[in-house]
């Protein structure tokens, strides 16, 4: 390869990972041409229009070439913030203030849907932009849903805790649990499997909060991952305990492509249990005394992985409505903390922790792809 060609292939990768990740720009979903590509085939793919890549780039003519970066949404206004950073708009509020605080979403869910569909599709071009060229994938060909849960109007557990000067802090355990959900959806997309979230939020991605005092805010702007469901544009369609199938409908059209034998779907809670000792706890499917056995099979490799001597894994079984008629090859629920307890609580307020939630949940991911080959 001579020089030239280096240098212009340097080029466009470095734009493209600033076009993705640059603070200063904001995020932006892009993509670079290939051969054979046209605008029209980009715009058809992209379900956009030749006007608008036209107008978002600046170009004069319809003609592309390969290797060519080009935005395909406009920049999404970041703000940073200590508890962020947040895209679009970011709470009124730097932690949450009490129990009883709420923030209700300023858009409809129709809005916020597209706009939390643009942010995820920048934020998995961004996880690619930006992978090693020659990476393994040991998950290529398989298909998992992650169900966060809770979010939209029903916030979960929501907790007391206190930081190193006994300052009171509340830990909100959708916030936290989609956090991890996106520390995941990032590690699963690197090993090569196309991966799909029941929830989404139009605000947040990955976020790292630093000051003790601060904790996410409890929006309540999240809606599931379905354009047609959010066209009713009522804050009834927004995740709450009453639509909890609709999780099993986002992933069973999911599944609907997936190879035989190569679906999962993992629910990621942190329940706030009085009896329940620390630790993580897997659930299967148990229902009327009959135990799913994939289900069961997959808890176990699960609970093994999260197994830390000083913090033990459970499981057991449950009929629980995200594990009834779904059509992954195994379902199961994880408890990663149990924030009844204040030293898990206050665990899972620290982003180093979550990012180690995540990678123990990968761990046990990888360990049943691996026994399933």
């Amino acid at each position: 390869m001579d020089k030239y060609r280096q240098m212009r292939l340097l080029i466009a990768g470095l734009c493209l990972v600033m076009l993705c990740a640059s603070p200063l720009a904001g995020l932006s979903l892009v993509y670079k041409v290939r051969k054979g590509d046209s605008l029209w085939s980009i715009a058809q793919k992209h379900q956009t229009s030749i006007g608008a890549i036209k107008r978002i780039n600046k170009l004069r003519t319809n003609n592309v070439y390969p290797g060519q970066v080009l935005r395909l949404t406009p920049r999404i206004a970041k703000y940073s913030a200590e508890n962020g950073p947040y895209y679009y708009l970011k709470p009124r509020a730097g932690r949450q203030k009490h129990r009883n605080y709420r923030e209700p979403s300023r858009s409809s869910p129709r809005t916020d849907y597209a706009r939390a569909r643009t942010l995820l599709q920048a934020f998995d071009a961004q996880i690619l932009a930006n992978a090693p060229r020659k990476r393994r994938q040991p998950l290529k060909g398989w298909r998992i849903v992650l169900d966060p849960g809770h979010g939209g109007i029903d916030p979960g557990a929501i907790v007391s805790n206190t930081t190193g000067t006994k300052r009171r802090v509340y830990v909100v355990e959708d916030e936290y649990v989609y956090d991890i959900a996106l520390r995941m959806y990032k590690k699963l997309r690197l090993m090569g499997a196309e991966v799909a979230l029941t929830v989404i939020s139009p605000n947040h991605l990955i976020r790292d909060n630093l000051p003790a005092s601060t904790t996410f805010v409890h929006e309540q702007n999240e809606v599931y991952n379905d354009e047609r469901y959010n066209r009713r544009n009522s804050e009834k369609v927004r995740p709450r305990s009453a639509n909890l199938s609709q999780r099993v409908r986002v992933a069973n059209r999911f599944f609907k492509k997936a190879r035989k034998g190569r679906c999962l779907f993992v629910s990621l809670h942190a329940d706030n249990t009085p009896g329940r000792t620390k630790g993580p706890l897997v659930i299967y499917h148990k229902r009327r005394g009959k135990v799913d056995r994939r289900s069961r099979s997959f808890a176990r490799v699960m609970r093994s992985a999260l197994h830390r001597p000083n913090m033990p894994a459970g499981d057991r079984g449950r009929n629980l409505a995200v594990l009834r008629n779904n059509l992954a090859y195994a379902e199961i629920l994880v408890e990663v903390h149990n924030v009844h307890h204040k030293h898990e609580a206050w665990l899972i307020r620290r982003h180093p922790i979550r990012e180690q939630n995540a990678d123990r949940v990968v761990k046990g991911i990888l360990a049943y792809a691996k026994k399933r080959r």
